[in-house]
């Protein structure tokens, strides 16, 4: 499952400026990464950005944001609304304890009673 951390622990919202994805036309626009929890992560532009991308076609912000899905899935750089660095971490699914014992390890050639090294294989 996917979360978002910080050195700090877990956080909802991380943010990559859209710099990285098309230098120009989204330089200091900010595209949110939101964890919805479950392992489910959202990518959106940030909500203050929507009248400057109102310009845009419907179709390019959604190639902007598949691409930016592209870079956070290879590891970009991300920053919490704060500044702190933050980053997308595989959480560990908790591991189900098995019944099964592991075996006593196979014995030694000392384990062998006296006037049985012969049955040793050299």
């Amino acid at each position: 499952m996917k979360r978002l951390v910080t050195a700090a622990g877990p956080v909802e919202v991380a943010q990559m400026d859209g710099y990285l994805i098309e230098e120009r036309l989204l330089d200091q626009i900010m595209i949110q990464v939101i964890d919805k929890g479950g392992g489910n992560l959202e990518i959106a532009f940030h909500e203050r950005d929507r009248r400057y991308l109102s310009q845009f076609s419907a179709e390019q912000m959604a190639g902007w944001l598949q691409e930016a899905m592209l870079h956070i899935e290879a590891a970009c750089p991300l920053e919490t609304p704060d500044g702190k660095p933050a980053w997308i971490a595989d959480e560990a699914v908790p591991r189900v304890k098995s019944s099964i014992k592991a075996m006593r390890p196979a014995r030694q050639e000392h384990d062998l009673p006296a006037g049985l090294e012969f049955l040793l294989r050299t």
